[in-house]
C-alpha cells in the first residue's frame, strides 16, 4: 500500500482538524477572553473532532468501496479489473485521518499554553495554522501537478476566512451570552 492510496485521509484530517480548531480556539478566545477556558474547549472539541473525522471517513470510505464493487460487478467485471478500495486502505485511511486531526489540534492550542496575553496567543494561532494549511495546499498542488503557492495560498486563505468567521461569532456570542 502506496502513502498516495490513502494520503486522502491525512488530508481530510488536516485540513477539517486545522479549520475547526483555529474556529474554536479564536471564537471561544474572543468570546472569553480565558485561557484556561480556550485550552479545554480547544482539547475537547479537537479529540472529539479527531474521532468523528475518523469514523465519518471510514463510514464515506466504506461507502464508495461498496459503490467500486457494485460497479464492476453489475459491469461484469472482475474486481481486480478496476480499481476497489481494499479493506485495509479505508483502515489506513481513517487512521491517518484521526492522527492528521490530532496533529491539527496539537500546535494551533500551543499558544494558547505557553503565551500569557490571548490577543497574541491568538495570532499565534492564526499563524501557526496558515503555515499548516499553506504546506498542505502546496503538498496537495504537488500531487494534482499544479502550482504549488497558488494552491498553499487558497488553503490558508480558507483557513484564514474560517477563523475571521469564528472571530465574529466568538464576539457576539461573548456580548450576547456573557454580557462581554
Amino acid at each position: 500500500m502506496k502513502i498516495s492510496e490513502v494520503f486522502q485521509g491525512a488530508a481530510f484530517g488536516m485540513m477539517d482538524g486545522v479549520i475547526l480548531i483555529v474556529g474554536l480556539l479564536i471564537g471561544v478566545s474572543e468570546a472569553t477572553a480565558n485561557s484556561k477556558m480556550v485550552i479545554v474547549s480547544g482539547l475537547v472539541g479537537g479529540i472529539a473532532n479527531a474521532f468523528g473525522n475518523s469514523i465519518g471517513f471510514y463510514t464515506s470510505e466504506s461507502a464508495e468501496r461498496g459503490e467500486q464493487i457494485r460497479f464492476h460487478k453489475e459491469r461484469g467485471q472482475k474486481l481486480e479489473d478496476g480499481y476497489v478500495h481494499s479493506h485495509e486502505e479505508v483502515l489506513a485511511s481513517s487512521a491517518l485521518s484521526f492522527f492528521a486531526t490530532i496533529l491539527a489540534l496539537i500546535f494551533p492550542i500551543a499558544p494558547f499554553f505557553f503565551i500569557a496575553d490571548i490577543g497574541t496567543a491568538m495570532i499565534a494561532c492564526v499563524a501557526i495554522s496558515g503555515i499548516m494549511l499553506f504546506a498542505l495546499g502546496a503538498y496537495i498542488a504537488k500531487l494534482n501537478e499544479e502550482c504549488w503557492w497558488k494552491s498553499g495560498l487558497k488553503y490558508a486563505l480558507l483557513g484564514f476566512a474560517g477563523a475571521a468567521i469564528a472571530y465574529f461569532i466568538g464576539d457576539f456570542l461573548g456580548h450576547w451570552i456573557l454580557g462581554a
